[in-house]
């Protein structure tokens, strides 16, 4: 059963702007996906698994063949909501993990927190992983009407726990006290998470007003690990459960069925035609039986292509929406999104006027709509891949060239750079690669020595970076009597303004839902 609340915030008014002036946007990210996990990146390498309707949208739409994220999920997700580089908001290493204080900085502004003075109605599907020590750091205080999953980087498909010791599962409403909902944990507990989030977004649409501009970010938990399908998922062709590659076609049929159904509901509530669909996945898939990054080297948690090279592509069955279709060989970055989804949703007029805020003077963010609206030009020439100063790794691109530094593989740490300022020499300067990837997109032939000019110029550009870089936020102290604990298996919010128990953490005390 929805709260009250969710129904009113998904009845609000169209107060400022209506969908016929802006398209809905359907933002789809995957988890940990990798570029052989679908079927219209490399057909010659994806012959076990098929994606009809993934497809289908991608050849009918624009497919972005250079679209790069960051290479974890956290990075990911704080670089496509701040529009900037993973070091410049102190994401730079690592995740954010359980009981710790901070949070992505609230003092960053998130562009859902824009698209709603623009008018948009704006709901979160799944996945957050940016933090929830207090209040203001959950997803329904920045930016968000509502929201519904879990807050840390993975949870167990059914079970909904982590490590089978805490809950992660909530839903929540934006309010300036207490808007989370712990009961959604009862209501879904052994219940698939993809069924879940389908029902979810159905809901949504079927109390949405269609003429209200609508932004829905489902952010999937699927196919990260653990890696679990119900049967009704495998297909016929590929049925064995022990299987590795049959799960994950199983899972991507989920997905699928998910995609499906929420199109559905779009195309039933007269929204579909006025709909651009954004799809990519948060990183490379991880180093395992199930995931395939084919034809790409390295995986998740590597700077190497399979790590931040995803699969990603746009649709509209609006011509006025998305004019070029096809391919493009234009880098796209994932905070490219920021400014893009900023500008065709009406940019930040709404915003300044109606708020005491000021647009960030700094971003990493292109604005890319040119890429919707004509194939001339490429707005974007280099990427700063990342700086890990901890792992002590860092990449660049510019033009056909991609430099590495250090070992992607190694497991050593640079202690000393968990304190600020970091020490920029733990980035290991003495081992380098560089690729010309438009001519060997599997990495293979090393010509750093036959260019060190090139070399030199991209590392004084990570150079820059590093001088700018910000204070980490994540591998913080945890925190004594915070949330998840003993009484209070949850991974929600210990902190609110007034310094009371939450209503939330309350009724979890005396709502039965312990350890298993």
């Amino acid at each position: 059963m929805m709260s009250p609340s969710f129904f009113l915030a998904c009845l609000l008014p169209c107060l400022v702007v209506c969908a016929s002036d802006r398209p809905h946007i359907l933002f789809i990210m995957m988890d940990d996906q990798g570029y052989n996990d679908i079927g219209y990146t490399y057909p010659e390498y994806a012959k076990d698994l098929v994606t009809p309707l993934i497809d289908g949208l991608a050849h009918e739409g624009l497919i972005l063949d250079r679209h790069y994220t960051s290479w974890l999920c956290t990075p990911s997700r704080a670089s496509l909501l701040t529009g900037k580089y993973p070091i410049a908001v102190g994401i730079q290493a690592d995740m954010f993990t359980l009981n710790t204080r901070d949070c992505l900085g609230t003092d960053e502004i998130l562009f859902p927190e824009i698209l709603r003075e623009n008018g948009y109605a704006t709901h979160l599907v799944g996945k957050w992983h940016l933090g929830y020590a207090r209040w203001d750091c959950m997803p329904c205080m920045r930016g968000f009407d509502t929201a519904y999953g879990f807050t840390q980087g993975s949870t167990g498909y059914r079970n909904h726990m982590i490590i089978r010791e805490w809950y992660d599962f909530y839903s929540c409403n934006f309010t300036k006290e207490d808007g989370i909902q712990v009961s959604t944990l009862l209501e879904a507990q052994g219940e698939y998470s993809m069924n879940l989030y389908t029902e979810r977004a159905e809901s949504i649409l079927e109390l949405h007003d269609p003429e209200q501009p609508l932004f829905l970010f489902m952010s999937l938990q699927t196919v990260h690990s653990s890696y679990v399908a119900p049967g009704s998922f495998y297909s016929s062709w590929c049925s064995d459960t022990s299987e590795p590659r049959c799960t994950m076609q199983a899972m991507l049929n989920a997905a699928e069925e998910t995609l499906n159904r929420t199109i559905g509901k779009l195309k039933e509530k007269g929204m579909w035609n006025d709909t651009l669909l954004v799809y990519m996945s948060d990183n490379g898939g991880l180093d395992n039986d199930y995931n395939s990054n084919l034809p790409l080297k390295g995986h998740k948690a590597t700077l190497y292509e399979g790590g931040v090279r995803t699969p990603a592509f746009l649709y509209s069955p609006n011509d006025d929406i998305l004019k070029v279709r096809g391919r493009t060989a234009c880098y796209v970055h994932i905070s490219d999104w920021y400014s893009t989804l900023i500008e065709l949703t009406g940019g930040w007029d709404a915003f300044k006027n109606n708020t005491t805020k000021q647009p960030p003077p700094k971003l990493d963010s292109i604005d890319q709509t040119a890429l919707l609206m004509t194939s001339e030009t490429c707005p974007r020439t280099e990427i700063m891949v990342h700086i890990d100063p901890v792992k002590r790794i860092a990449s660049y691109i510019k033009g056909d060239f991609k430099v590495l530094f250090g070992d992607q593989y190694s497991e050593e740490l640079c202690e000393e750079s968990l304190i600020y300022p970091y020490n920029e020499s733990c980035v290991d300067w003495s081992i380098v690669e560089l690729y010309n990837i438009t001519g060997d997109v599997s990495e293979q032939k090393n010509i750093a020595e036959f260019h060190p000019g090139v070399v030199e110029e991209l590392q004084e550009a990570l150079m820059w970076y590093l001088e700018e870089q910000v204070p980490m936020q994540c591998q913080l102290p945890a925190i004594e009597g915070s949330f998840p604990n003993e009484d209070v298996p949850y991974c929600l919010p210990w902190e609110f303004p007034n310094g009371i128990i939450p209503s939330w953490a309350v009724y979890a005390l005396h709502s039965g839902v312990k350890h298993p």
